[in-house]
């Protein structure tokens, strides 16, 4: 059997790619950074912005106000509160006055809080995802069920007080459309698509390779589909990943390795620099190389073997990462991998029902799995701890030991939240 090739035969090649990402990147800041200095021109900045979220708090007298979260059509995002006796505004668009005195750059990279006054709602716009929402909320009667599906097919972002229930049984991951859906999505239209190819192809190009234009086909669709929805940070690293292992396949590279990481993660910052400061980018990251990492060293291992030994192998390894960010910790978090297990017939299922319009049929079971309650504590993962995780996590690529002793590392943050109740 030939030998698959690797990314980068001689250092010198590697150092160049380093090189361009390195320029490439500084040039993407440059550009940001001219963005930012527009941005501060003036004490006002006016734009339009899409509503991604909304909430309603209560200030320390009681009163109530609202916490929206938006993204500019200039491309950055940023929070801000109203007193006013709001309506919805989720998925709506405004044109909003921002207060730019107390942003910094780095701030406005990452995401900013500003005060905001004006807003103006803009007149609504039917799009295809509004269309779509409409559709899915149709076939559902409960709030939660209307929002894990809208979640779950066009990547909008839940209510605070659903985003509890999902963090109460550590499945926030579930919801966040990433290389599970995609990898889904790209198999179905290969599988429908081949019948029709085959047909045509036996008959007036049997010299095409049926598994590359297929591919193109699938990636094509992907990207309206996603065009449609937004590029959020896990998504664009799940296509961009699709896309490049595709293209290594075909020139017969190696597609599972960490190299193919490397290059997928520093090219995207080097486009697009606010994925540094982008929680849910790194969380998808994470999870991508811990995946290669059992990979790496358990290859022997039967395909229902893999399937079942790599959920509870990511759960149990990201909850050090996971408590660096996110402290709560509850009983219920230990059903994940299995949920997780269930969400590969799950997805695919709900999928049909919902294009056949029986989508609520499982909403009494999930409805009862959202109410389940459970006492939760609070834990962080210091950062001096979480240093140490990493380097073990770079380490067990090359040692197998290194590797258990990350696994044991991870027991034992779960353990000391076991413990602690």
């Amino acid at each position: 059997m030939l030998e698959k090739l690797k990314l980068f035969d001689t250092k010198v090649g590697f150092l160049v790619f380093l090189l361009s990402m390195f320029l490439l990147f500084s040039f993407n800041i440059f550009l940001k950074y001219k963005d930012f200095q527009t941005f501060k021109t003036s004490y006002v900045y006016h734009c339009d912005a899409t509503v991604l979220n909304q909430y309603p708090k209560f200030s320390k007298r009681g009163k109530k106000y609202f916490v929206l979260r938006l993204k500019s059509d200039d491309g950055f995002d940023f929070i801000t509160t109203n007193f006013g006796d709001l309506k919805n505004l989720k998925g709506r668009r405004l044109r909003v006055a921002i207060i730019t005195k107390n942003v910094n750059f780095l701030e406005y990279l990452k995401g900013f809080f500003a005060p905001a006054f004006d807003l103006e709602l803009l007149e609504y716009k039917p799009s295809i995802k509004n269309s779509l929402k409409t559709y899915i909320d149709s076939q559902h009667s409960h709030r939660w069920t209307k929002e894990l599906f809208e979640a779950l097919f066009l990547a909008i972002p839940v209510s605070k007080e659903f985003r509890k229930r999902v963090s109460n049984l550590g499945i926030n991951h579930l919801l966040a459309i990433s290389g599970y859906h995609l990898g889904f999505l790209y198999g179905m239209i290969l599988f429908l698509s081949i019948p029709l190819y085959k047909f045509f192809q036996k008959r007036f190009f049997p010299y095409r390779n049926r598994t590359f234009d297929l591919s193109i086909f699938a990636i094509a669709i992907l990207l309206f589909y996603i065009y449609v929805i937004g590029f959020t940070p896990s998504i664009l690293r799940s296509l961009s990943m699709l896309i490049f292992a595709l293209f290594l396949y075909m020139r017969w590279f190696k597609i599972v390795s960490f190299e193919v990481l490397s290059v997928t993660v520093l090219f995207l910052l080097s486009m697009k620099v606010e994925l540094l400061f982008s929680i849910s980018f790194w969380f998808s990251v994470s999870g991508i190389f811990l995946i290669y990492l059992f990979l790496h060293h358990f290859k022997d291992l039967k395909n229902y073997q893999t399937l079942l030994a790599i959920n509870f192998w990511v759960y149990l390894t990201m909850i050090p990462i996971v408590h660096y960010i996110f402290p709560l910790f509850t009983p219920l978090q230990l059903l994940s991998p299995f949920l997780s297990l269930a969400f590969i017939v799950f997805y695919p299922l709900e999928l049909f029902l919902h294009l056949i319009g029986y989508g609520a049929l499982l909403d009494p079971i999930l409805l009862d799995l959202f109410n389940l309650q459970s006492n939760g504590l609070s834990f962080y993962t210091p950062p001096y701890l979480l240093i140490i995780y990493i380097f073990l996590m770079i380490g067990a690529i090359f040692s197998k030991k290194i590797l258990y002793l990350l696994l044991f590392f991870a027991t034992l943050f779960l353990l000391r939240a076991l413990i602690s109740f």
